[in-house]
């Protein structure tokens, strides 16, 4: 059973305002977890994962009691782990077990928190915050990572600033035009139609572009004919905390959304800190599954657009904001931050929420 973690009663502003506690976040992919101790900070909170022999995983709380020591920097025991420092063992549960020094008493105070986990969908998702409000039917419906029809591509950045800025960039469509001209092609001022949508906490912008000729790069992407008019879609859809799924499709025209080669993201952004972030991105595609040379365009995809561009720019961005802050530059507001304006206030309710 999972030990609540508690956090600090006067925490800092730097490490703990802004984050949603009570929500589900991608921890680690499944393949990231074999037979050793992963260590990786969520929340400004360091968390150990490993494999139980039955293969279930556990989350401990990334500090032996004894001397502050990372449990992830020892090794795993049986179904538990034991501290590389002095050898104190602990169960997946957070009990010390043994104690192999001196009168090897197990000391007071030497259980460590631990945190609901799941794996589903190639990803070990993980609850930072009280465990009783834990509920796995809140993990999103991924499962097209694991319908056959569907090839899946998975892939792991890292970003140099705080998660909303990313959830910022992501639910704005409208920089796809410019920022990723490099490694999608240059559509020129397309004009498009735009559904921005919201249903209790969920929340969606949905752009139809029609008839576009498709550019080079994004043609072989999709493997359909460069320069052929083709209907494209692109649809996005947030959900508490960092959770986002996208559809881009090159439809036929007048078949958007309903025939055409199409592929759906999976973007998941784990705050580490209040100013760097866990990326944790994947892709399916519905055409050409056992072609690699797809394959390959996928993940120069994710490493040029998601990383290269996207991450690129927001760490910029994040870079920028003491400057403009100080400078007193006052933000200005464009109709496509309409879906990132919703969800700013959606996580501003779920953050006082964790907070009272």
């Amino acid at each position: 059973m999972a030990t609540a973690f508690k956090v600090p009663s006067s925490p800092k502003p730097s490490e703990t305002v802004g984050f949603v506690r009570n929500a589900w976040y991608v921890a680690a992919w499944s393949t990231e977890i074999e037979d050793g101790i992963l260590g990786r900070m969520i929340l400004h909170t360091p968390i150990a994962l490993f494999r139980q022999q039955d293969g279930q995983i556990a989350a401990l709380l990334d500090i032996c009691p004894h001397k502050f020591a990372p449990l992830s920097l020892g090794k795993r025991v049986g179904d538990g782990v034991q501290c590389g420092y002095h050898g104190l063992e602990f169960d997946a549960g957070g009990r010390c077990v043994r104690n192999p020094q001196g009168n090897q008493k197990i000391p007071p105070g030497s259980q460590v928190a631990t945190f609901p986990v799941v794996e589903r969908h190639g990803a070990i998702w993980i609850w930072p915050g009280e465990p009783a409000l834990a509920d796995v039917q809140a993990i999103p419906d991924f499962g097209f990572f694991s319908d056959p029809a569907w090839k899946a591509i998975y892939g792991l950045g890292h970003v140099e600033g705080n998660y909303k800025l990313s959830i910022d960039n992501l639910m704005d469509l409208g920089h796809g035009l410019f920022l990723h001209k490099a490694s999608a092609g240059d559509f020129g001022d397309a004009r498009c139609e735009i559904e921005v949508g919201q249903e209790g906490e969920k929340v969606w912008d949905r752009r139809l572009y029609p008839s576009l000729d498709m550019p080079e790069a994004l043609a072989a992407r999709f493997d359909v004919p460069a320069g052929a008019p083709m209907d494209v879609v692109a649809d996005i859809e947030w959900l508490p905390a960092g959770l986002i799924q996208n559809l881009i499709a090159m439809c036929p025209p007048g078949k958007a959304r309903v025939e055409g080669n199409m592929t759906r993201g999976m973007h998941c952004l784990t705050p580490e800190t209040e100013t760097s972030t866990h990326y944790f991105f994947a892709n399916v595609r519905n055409f050409l599954l056992n072609d690699p040379r797809i394959d390959e365009g996928l993940r120069r995809w994710q490493k040029d657009a998601l990383q290269d561009e996207d991450s690129m720019m927001v760490s910029a961005v994040e870079r920028n904001t003491e400057a403009a802050v100080r400078l007193g530059v006052q933000p200005i507001y464009l109709s496509t931050d309409n879906a990132g304006a919703r969800v700013r206030r959606v996580l501003e309710t779920l953050v006082r929420r964790d907070n009272c």
